[in-house]
């Protein structure tokens, strides 16, 4: 009786993809037999209207990266603005947002100079806080061209939540909601928050280099910009940086180092794209980022709102996200989801919990 059942429900979908001209293989796209120019690939995912490639597009007169999955192209499009600047994506994308392939069709983007984006050739004074931005209204509107939406979803973490932001406000008609993780309201009230919090915890274990080298940023009795290194340092030692789970780093480091999306070549680059960025015309002014304050310049968001907030997170404290969502004027909603058991990067260290928020909270309230 049993073989009987499955025969029934095998042979009508052979009749049909006989019928449609088409095999099991017809529905399969990405893996090694549909490597990109580079030889790189994304894993296979079979489907009648799966989408798995790794290509490139471009975006201001410059080829770029992007790295596209979902099991159903008609489902809604989540582009992905990762953090840095300078601090590709593609490496980890997969293993961060598989779980939303199901829900979404997920783009994930190399901005231009970094990871699979690195070309030597490319000049320093080209990367600049407008061209990054002008890519990412690009590829927005590629990608709704691409798959015939008229709005797609939108998600910056950390400097990416810089470009995310702005784009919510100035283009509220292009987006489905805006979702910032690691959001950076203000750079400047967050460096004595990050400050106190590296001291306190340094105190706490009784680390006293620590406990000097941060003393030692405060001889004038202010903290600049330029001592950001410092204390970023103990955020990530004290496990108030991108991760507070540092233990992930072991467990996490060689399934992102072997991942297919990147060639042995990309990986040989990171020097060279690091260098760029550390000369690029963003990093030699940075009043963009010295002088950004959402709570005066983006009061009113036109569209769904969404922050995920790591309870450890210190490089972009959430108590600011907190003040700054509680006077945002948001008419179609505005929230937090909070993550217990992560710091900058929730979509690292509670992939599960990330992915359960996606689908049925930020994509259930907003359809």
């Amino acid at each position: 009786m049993k073989m009987k059942k499955i025969f029934n429900l095998v042979i009508p979908i052979i009749i049909l993809l006989v019928f449609h001209g088409c095999t099991t293989e017809d529905l399969c796209k990405g893996g090694p037999e549909n490597a990109a120019i580079d030889g790189s690939y994304t894993e296979e995912i079979c489907s009648e209207n799966t989408i798995a490639t790794l290509e490139q597009v471009r975006l201001g007169n410059q080829n770029q990266w992007v790295l596209i999955r979902g099991n159903d192209f008609s489902n809604p499009v989540l582009i992905f603005l990762h953090g840095g600047p300078g601090s590709p994506c593609i490496f980890y994308s997969r293993y961060a947002m598989a779980g939303l392939e199901q829900d979404f069709t997920v783009v994930s983007w190399d901005q231009r100079g970094c990871g699979k984006s690195y070309f030597d050739y490319i000049d320093p004074d080209s990367i600049t806080y407008q061209q990054l931005m002008s890519d990412a209204q690009e590829l927005i509107l590629q990608m709704r061209n691409r798959f015939g939406k008229d709005k797609v979803y939108l998600m910056g973490i950390s400097w990416g939540s810089i470009l995310g932001s702005r784009i919510a406000r100035d283009h509220p008609e292009w987006l489905h909601a805006y979702i910032g993780m690691g959001q950076v309201v203000n750079v400047t009230r967050s460096l004595p928050i990050a400050f106190q919090a590296a001291m306190d915890e340094a105190q706490e274990l009784g680390n006293q280099q620590a406990i000097d080298e941060l003393t030692a940023l405060m001889d004038d009795g202010t903290l600049d910009w330029e001592e950001a290194g410092t204390i970023q340092k103990w955020l990530e030692t004290f496990g108030f940086g991108d991760l507070h789970d540092l233990s992930l780093i072991d467990t996490i480091a060689p399934i992102l180092s072997t991942v297919p999306e990147y060639t042995q070549a990309d990986w040989n680059n990171q020097q060279g794209w690091e260098d760029l960025y550390q000369a690029a015309a963003i990093n030699r002014d940075n009043t963009w980022l010295t002088s950004l304050d959402l709570i005066s310049q983006i009061p009113r968001l036109e569209v769904p709102v969404f922050f995920f907030c790591g309870t450890f997170d210190y490089k972009t404290p959430s108590i600011l996200v907190e003040e700054y969502i509680n006077g945002l004027e948001a008419p179609y909603g505005k929230q937090i989801i909070w993550f217990e058991n992560s710091a900058h990067m929730p979509l690292i260290e509670e992939r599960e919990a990330f992915h359960q928020a996606m689908i049925h909270i930020v994509k259930a309230e907003t359809q």
